[in-house]
């Protein structure tokens, strides 16, 4: 064999490998994973507004009936931060997004002769359950209950790399006098509110995004109905990955019309335990 047949066999081998394994990086000490897979992490984060962590699962469920379907599952639990100098606590047991996803987009009525009807958008829904947040110099904490919302999501996506969300929420809170503990008001907002969330992720994980908007208004036992608003958004890089387990810039802001405040924050993501991307074959 010739000198350039052998080259070229050698090129033909190297791009059949680099489209094989796009998230494996190499070097002299061996390969190394350059994708990440941020939404199956335990993780603790410092920053600016404290101490927290959290654990992210998220999954894709496949149905043996119908190929096309898929329901995309994601869940945050014991998501907390705790800010021990100023008394500040933000956490939720438990958040997720479930989102219904086919080719087509369509849903069947069956009522008299069933009727196929084609939707530009998937469904799906959005709870929460046991938030808990007070405020330095705040003789009351508010605990969230529980809250539901119906989604629409826009982007189609079939992977967890886009949700462009929205919807009407319901939610029932608790404002708690923190001593002596009592329930000092009840809020609810029967689908008296919206909520809008733009979720981005980069194809390899190094960066992601998220914004929610929510908006309405709420019936207070006390007060009546009140306007209502919050906003939040969260901006994440990694920066660097030791022994594949990525460390993450984070900068977010948050603003809540009852408490009238808006906070900053940044801080460090360190991720303790990961389920490694599926790109990422890593050779022993």
């Amino acid at each position: 064999m010739g000198t350039a047949a052998r080259a070229l066999l050698i090129a033909l081998a190297l791009v059949g490998r680099a489209r094989a394994e796009p998230c494996i990086g190499a070097s002299r000490a061996g390969p190394f994973a350059t994708c990440f897979d941020i939404g199956n992490r335990l993780s603790l984060t410092a920053g600016s507004d404290g101490f927290g962590g959290a654990l992210a699962i998220r999954h894709i469920v496949h149905f043996e009936d119908d190929k096309d379907l898929i329901w995309k599952l994601e869940h945050a639990i014991a998501d907390a931060t705790y800010n021990n100098f100023t008394d500040r606590f933000s956490g939720t047991l438990y958040r997720g997004h479930f989102l219904r996803h086919t080719t087509d987009g369509h849903i069947v009525l069956p009522f008299g002769i069933p009727k196929k009807i084609f939707l530009p958008f998937d469904i799906g829904g959005f709870a929460e359950a046991g938030t808990l947040r007070w405020r330095p110099d705040d003789a009351t904490a508010t605990l969230g209950v529980v809250k539901t919302a119906a989604l629409i999501d826009v982007s189609r996506s079939r992977g967890f790399r886009r949700r462009i969300a929205f919807g009407p929420v319901a939610r029932w809170d608790m404002v708690l006098a923190r001593e002596p503990l009592a329930i000092a008001e009840h809020v609810v907002a029967p689908f008296s509110a919206a909520l809008a969330n733009l979720h981005l992720e980069s194809r390899d994980g190094i960066l992601a995004c998220d914004a929610r908007v929510e908006a309405g208004t709420a019936w207070h036992n006390t007060t009546g109905w009140t306007p209502e608003a919050e906003a939040e958004a969260t901006l994440e890089r990694i920066v660097v990955a030791i022994n594949d387990r990525p460390i993450a810039l984070v900068l977010g802001v948050r603003y809540a019309s009852l408490a009238d405040e808006t906070i900053g924050r940044i801080g460090a993501r360190v991720v303790l335990v990961h389920r490694r991307d599926p790109r990422v074959a890593m050779p022993r």
